[in-house]
C-alpha cells in the first residue's frame, strides 16, 4: 500500500518553491533584457529593434535555463544522473 504524500510537490520531484524560482527567473530575464533593449534603442535612435530582440533573447533565455533545471529534477528524482546505458552493463 501507497504511503499518502507528505505535502504539496512532493512525489513528482519539484516542488512549489523550485517552480516559482523558475518562473522568477524566466519573468527577470525577459524584463532584464528587454530593458537593455529599450536602453539601447534610445542611445542608438532604433526604437523597436533592439527592445523586442531583447525580449525574445530573454525569454529564450529563460525557458532554456528552465527546461534544463526541470531535467536536472527529474534526473535527481529517478535516480538516473549516472550514464543512461549502467543499466545495461551487466
Amino acid at each position: 500500500m501507497r504511503e499518502p504524500s507528505e505535502g504539496p510537490g512532493s512525489g513528482n520531484g519539484v516542488n512549489p518553491a523550485e517552480l516559482a524560482g523558475m518562473g522568477i527567473t524566466l519573468g527577470l530575464a525577459t524584463a532584464g533584457f528587454a530593458w537593455g533593449g529599450n536602453w539601447l534603442d534610445g542611445r542608438l535612435g532604433t526604437s523597436p529593434l533592439f527592445v523586442l530582440l531583447g525580449a525574445f533573447l530573454g525569454f529564450g533565455g529563460g525557458c532554456w535555463s528552465m527546461v534544463s533545471r526541470l531535467i536536472l529534477s527529474q534526473r535527481r528524482v529517478s535516480g538516473s544522473s549516472s550514464a543512461p546505458d549502467a543499466e545495461h552493463d551487466e
